[in-house]
């Protein structure tokens, strides 16, 4: 479809064939608006499909996910009839199928805003899976030039539509929700938590050729390491003591495919008692002893 574009409207509504839906993802919309302050209507009446135009008065539901960056000005984001939160620059509006949504500028100040909409059996299952609200719901993820960066990609890809542009666009898609995610996530957290969980990870990682504990992360943090522990978990959403079995795992793996240290040299520079409780763990872990993945791997 014709992309209409100025120096404050840029919107492309996309075609998807059967070959991209195998993808698990498509991209059916990017675009960017610039809403001034005092404006007569909105949404602009320019171009938008009618299963994507709403009105004030009724609002809309998708069939597809949305994620709508607002970078300047604010507004509000009504959830239903009666209810609605707040939006300032730097929220992403997150809009999930089936679910009844509208939202509009504030008149003192407008906004700027990008979207991007996709669908697909892989962000259903994701869905399902808990990694995303159930609702309508805002990202707290603050002015960030590396997703604004994404929405102007996106724009540019599905205008272009070059080959494979649809899989450029699911990789985009893909890379601004997880960003999405992950600032949300952080902004929960006091600067001063991030901060000490952000330390505690370099020293684990700093540290995993000597033997350090998470007892002693917590002592150097100059925290209790019950409250270390708890609020680690809650920051990586894994314990300290998995975090650190997991990232010795890593290092693991490459050696055994690097390198020809033996499985007991590997396992004594990771400081496990024994190769015997190394092989216990990486067998947990990956369901293969060290020898055998080292062989199936190489071969």
């Amino acid at each position: 479809m014709k992309t209409e574009t100025n120096n404050s409207i840029k919107l492309k509504y996309l075609v998807t064939t059967e070959r991209d839906l195998l993808w698990g993802i498509t991209v059916t919309t990017v675009g960017f608006h610039q809403i001034q302050k005092n404006f007569d209507v909105y949404p602009p009446q320019v171009g938008h499909p009618d299963k994507y135009f709403f009105s004030q008065r009724v609002g809309r539901t998708l069939n597809e996910f949305q994620l709508v960056y607002i970078t300047q000005g604010g507004g509000k984001f009504y959830t239903s009839k009666s209810e609605w939160v707040e939006v300032n620059e730097g929220d992403i509006i997150s809009i999930v199928p089936s679910k009844w949504h509208k939202y509009t500028p504030n008149k003192e100040t407008g906004w700027s805003e990008y979207w991007i909409g996709f669908r697909g059996p892989s962000m259903d299952q994701r869905l399902h899976n808990g990694f995303l609200n159930q609702e309508n719901s805002i990202y707290k993820v603050g002015l960030r030039d590396e997703i604004l960066s994404l929405y102007q990609q996106a724009i540019e890809v599905a205008t272009k539509e070059s080959i494979a542009y649809q899989q450029v666009l699911a990789g985009i898609a893909n890379h601004i929700l997880g960003l999405a995610l992950a600032y949300d996530k952080e902004q929960q957290f006091e600067n001063f938590t991030v901060l000490h969980m952000t330390k505690a990870k370099m020293i684990i990682r700093e540290n995993l050729y000597a033997k350090i504990t998470p007892e002693e992360i917590a002592e150097q943090l100059n925290m209790s390491y019950s409250w270390f522990r708890k609020t680690f978990k809650e920051f990586t959403g894994i314990s300290p003591a998995c975090y650190i079995q997991t990232l010795k795992m890593q290092v693991a793996k490459d050696a055994l495919l690097s390198s020809n240290l033996s499985i007991k040299e590997i396992a004594f520079n990771l400081h496990y008692d024994n190769a015997e409780h190394f092989s216990t763990q990486f067998r947990k872990h990956l369901g293969l002893s060290p020898k055998e993945y080292r062989i199936k791997k190489r071969k």
